[in-house]
């Protein structure tokens, strides 16, 4: 079954998939036979998340407009008190919160990985921790591409990322300018980069992408206009 992303692309939805990861990982760690204190470590990580992204950014938000009208007042208010800056006051983060280094989220991640080797670890407490994603129906006739301008060995190159949804290989062809389509090659994995010399030296040109699965269906986008080599 393919499954979609588990970690939300919304930020609104991200502080609670952090608290109810801390709270149903703290519930099920040993069970899962995890060490305590990795699992400590992690749920600490992840309610520190969970408060900034969530009731801490909303308060920051608030503050910035707030604050910019005090600064109005400064330069054009009235009254024979004494002007202040006004001071930020955080929310009330959740309680028994320890210092974490940065890099909470990288960390996180990198714990899913082990608790899904866990022993005792199941796709039902994966989808319970919301470390599992969504059963994804989308329909994927053909394969997807992206394109990215990279420096390469004494030029600037194409990256070419592809996604092959259960085709074999990918081709990819090219053209630059006016010119046809050519064949660059057959590829069975991400990426392939296009490397080939300019047409003209020193002189920017526009190159095409597209690639075919095994079926023939094609996906095409125009990559960015490339520059000279430096």
């Amino acid at each position: 079954m393919k499954r979609q992303e588990y970690y939300p692309t919304r930020l609104g939805d991200q502080p609670e998939w952090h608290f109810n990861y801390a709270d149903r990982l703290t519930e099920n760690g040993a069970a899962m036979g995890l060490l305590p204190a990795d699992v400590a470590a992690s749920a600490n990580d992840s309610k520190h998340l969970g408060y900034a992204l969530g009731t801490c950014l909303s308060k920051v938000r608030e503050f910035g407009p707030g604050s910019t009208a005090e600064l109005e007042t400064l330069k054009l208010g009235t009254g024979g008190s004494p002007f202040e800056l006004p001071e930020f006051i955080p929310p009330t983060p959740p309680a028994g919160l320890t210092p974490v280094l940065p890099g909470a989220l990288g960390r996180i991640f990198r714990y899913v990985q082990a608790i899904k080797s866990a022993p005792g670890y199941t796709e039902g407490l994966g989808l319970l921790l919301g470390i599992v994603g969504g059963e994804d129906t989308v329909e994927h006739a053909a394969p997807e591409f992206s394109l990215k301008t990279e420096l390469g060995d004494g030029c600037h190159c194409v990256k070419i990322r592809f996604k092959k949804f259960g085709h074999y290989a990918v081709a990819v062809y090219s053209k630059r300018g006016t010119g046809g389509w050519e064949l660059l090659g057959i590829d069975t994995g991400s990426p392939y980069e296009d490397q080939r010399p300019l047409l003209v030296p020193g002189q920017p040109e526009v190159r095409s992408t597209s690639c075919a699965s095994g079926t023939m269906a094609w996906r095409t986008a125009t990559g960015p206009r490339w520059p000279a080599p430096r």
